[in-house]
């Protein structure tokens, strides 16, 4: 999921997420959908130790030792640490770690690539190709995006423009798309102005053809 700053990806993310509740329209979730999400901000108990904190979060957490090896994998030595004394980084792997330990249906991650090392990263690209489930990731990871991802979508203006592709193919098509839409908009506006012309000429609409003409001009101007 791609678009410019503040156009409302993690808003998505979060609505999809049952975080958030959308004004209008209808979302329909499969029954039983198990979904996890690593969010940009999290908050956990401070009281609590790094381990303590994946352990607890989950209905039906992965064993101990795989979670073991996820937060291992993610930079964390001593998993007896305190949270409190994490840094900012360290709390969003932690994240990222509670979203990776537990099994689910659809796996929503909002900038995982941040705060990783290039190792963690290239491990993170091999787990996620090996998860069974659906997963759907804000990134600006170019070089991500385009080894994990099979489907682009874009948001834009509160329009979702998709693409079943990868990013570097994805961006050959949008070309492609912006291409066609210029073209379409240069034919409407070629066509406005010789209507104009002729609304200018002054015809009255004394017959149905012009009555009919004049509509499908008042139609594109609104357009």
């Amino acid at each position: 999921l791609i678009g410019r700053n503040g156009c409302g990806k993690t808003t998505l993310m979060r609505i999809l997420a049952g975080l958030d509740q959308c004004d209008e329209g209808e979302i329909i979730r499969k029954s039983g959908l198990r979904v996890r999400m690593c969010m940009q901000d999290q908050f956990f108990d401070d009281s609590k130790t790094i381990f303590e904190t994946v352990k607890a979060s989950f209905v039906q957490a992965k064993e101990n030792y795989e979670a073991e090896t996820i937060l291992t994998k993610l930079g964390f030595d001593d998993l007896h640490r305190p949270v409190k004394g994490l840094s900012g980084g360290e709390k969003k792997r932690l994240a990222l770690a509670c979203a990776l330990c537990e099994p689910c249906d659809l796996l929503l991650l909002d900038e995982p690539t941040n705060h990783l090392d290039p190792l963690m990263i290239l491990w993170l690209e091999k787990m996620l190709m090996r998860f069974k489930g659906a997963i759907v990731m804000v990134t600006h990871d170019r070089y991500f995006l385009e080894r994990i991802c099979t489907r682009m979508i874009e948001l834009d203006r509160g329009e979702l423009l998709m693409a079943q592709a990868n990013y570097s193919a994805y961006l050959e098509l949008k070309e492609k798309m912006l291409a066609e839409k210029e073209a379409q908009h240069q034919k409407r506006q070629n066509f406005l102005r010789k209507e104009t012309e002729w609304i200018r000429a002054g015809v009255q609409a004394r017959t149905t053809k012009s009555r009919a003409r004049i509509e499908r001009y008042e139609t594109l101007k609104a357009m």
